[in-house]
């Protein structure tokens, strides 16, 4: 099974789509709190919504927050698909993983959603929508959270802490079982380990999880359980839940549990690589296929040619899933 994940580098090649550092601007009181450069995306949005002069912060915590990401979700609800979108939907994968809020990769038309999981209020472990294009049905999971539900939108640290510990809950096997009055853990017994191991099954809609019409009980299963493509997304080291899951997968395949393959396919310019080695090498160490494009700058004028290098990389990944 191919899954392809994707990031927030596919919205920018659409027209006015605006930068994390752009969409941070316009929804923080800059004059009172301007953006802080060299701390991590994830305490850049700590700073905006904690800044003693925001203008948010006059407002219950609750509030605040609510507030902060509605701003997000106005921002980001305008964002259309393109051309790289189309392409990513002909590779005959249907079953896809973004960190993205909107719903640029089906063109936010509702009433192609033919069915979803959308239980959970904060975070994203069960969270999926099914939509119909052309014909087709595809699978996505937004994991970082779906604009359709601002309180799940993951911006900050805090979000970002509370769900590497569902994440974490989720892969060694501890889950709440739903069809008992009071909470009642699985105990592990359907960690991710003992489910290599044993090729064990469950019944997951005992813990909330319905029929996705995939394979993967959860997202997180793609890191484990398919051949996951990672394309359009910087990897930040802020990313910690996608991290995390990538060191666990890497313990899993040297102690010969895991087997499936995951390929990295970087789409910033050749010019600064030398920016993006010790990620690209770490990656490498724990196990992931780093698939490298030509060099696709224009050294006299210092031009990347983004879209060449996004056309090119899908390239790669069409060649890959068909060897």
């Amino acid at each position: 099974m191919n899954v392809i994940l994707f990031g927030n580098g596919f919205n920018l090649l659409s027209r006015d789509c605006p930068s994390w550092h752009e969409l941070l601007t316009n929804i923080s009181n800059k004059d009172q709190a301007p953006i802080l450069d060299g701390i991590p995306p994830t305490l850049q949005y700590e700073q905006v919504y904690l800044a003693p002069h925001a203008s948010f912060s006059t407002l219950s915590e609750g509030e605040d927050e609510t507030k902060l990401k509605e701003a997000v979700k106005r921002r980001l609800s305008t964002v259309k698909t393109n051309k790289f979108y189309e392409r990513l939907l002909t590779l005959g994968v249907t079953t896809f993983l973004t960190t993205n809020y909107d719903h640029a990769i089906y063109n936010s038309m509702e009433e192609n959603v033919v069915g979803k999981n959308s239980s959970e209020k904060i975070y994203s472990i069960r969270r999926w929508k099914k939509v119909k294009i052309k014909e087709l049905n595809y699978t996505i999971f937004q994991f970082h959270g779906d604009i359709t539900n601002v309180r799940s939108i993951m911006l900050g640290l805090d979000h970002y802490g509370g769900a590497l510990a569902k994440v974490q809950d989720y892969v060694k096997g501890y889950f709440i079982d739903k069809t008992k009055e009071k909470d009642s853990k699985s105990e592990g017994q359907f960690s991710i380990s003992k489910r290599l191991a044993s090729h064990i099954d469950f019944d997951s809609s005992k813990y909330g999880f319905t029929d996705n019409g995939t394979s993967l009980v959860s997202w997180i299963d793609a890191f484990f359980f398919a051949n996951l493509h990672i394309i359009g997304i910087t990897l930040d080291f802020s990313e910690i839940d996608i991290w995390w899951l990538l060191s666990r997968r890497a313990r899993l395949l040297k102690s010969g549990l895991a087997e499936n393959q995951i390929y990295y396919y970087p789409t910033f310019p050749l010019s600064e690589i030398h920016l993006h080695l010790p990620k690209l090498r770490l990656l490498e160490r724990m196990g992931v296929n780093v698939v490298y494009h030509r060099q696709t700058i224009d050294i006299e004028t210092g031009y990347a040619d983004y879209p060449k290098i996004y056309n090119e990389q899908i390239d790669n990944i069409q060649k890959i899933i068909n060897d």
